[in-house]
């Protein structure tokens, strides 16, 4: 077969997009008949005091869009919301099918935290508290626990929001 018979395989491109419309980008990219991926977190922040759930880009300003050569780059260019593809040395940069694969994973990967047991090692991901281990020592109401924490070689017990606190994986003992 030679160059010009063969179908070239589509690939991956990054696209940045208009500021905060990562959204009209990805929804007229669509349209247009792109498969597209911008990838979102499930986020936690804290609004007023309260904590709020919902989503969160991970490359903000960026959707991922799969191309093949055929197909009309022209048309990107005034698709509404997108900026332009990011290229360097003026070709536009192809992004590896495992990569985006591997990020699919990662944002598919969400669920009900497991269920905490007395004595199970925790991490605190927001506040003060951030990045450090802790010990959980129960539920205080629906949406708080205790933890305790060593403090300058004193053990601590403090109330944390049960949104801020992460299971610690256990490593699987192998046996001898």
């Amino acid at each position: 077969m030679d160059r010009h018979t063969e179908s070239p395989a589509k690939a991956w491109y990054l696209l940045q997009c208009k500021p905060r419309q990562d959204g009209r980008a990805q929804e007229h990219l669509l349209r247009q008949g792109f498969e597209c991926f911008a990838p979102v977190l499930a986020a936690q922040t804290i609004c007023a005091g309260k904590l709020r759930e919902g989503q969160q880009p991970l490359f903000p300003g960026y959707v991922f869009i799969r191309m093949g050569a055929q197909d009309n780059w022209l048309s990107l260019r005034s698709t509404r919301g997108v900026n332009r593809v990011v290229a360097f040395s003026g070709q536009p940069c192809q992004v590896q099918d495992a990569v985006v694969d591997h990020l699919r994973q990662r944002c598919a990967v969400t669920g009900p935290m497991p269920a905490l047991i007395p004595g199970d090692r925790v991490q605190v991901s927001v506040g003060g508290f951030a990045d450090m281990e802790a010990i959980f020592l129960s539920m205080e109401g629906e949406e708080r626990v205790m933890l305790l924490f060593n403090v300058l070689n004193r053990q601590q017990r403090i109330q944390v929001h049960l949104a801020c606190v992460q299971p610690v994986q256990r490593r699987a003992v192998s046996p001898l």
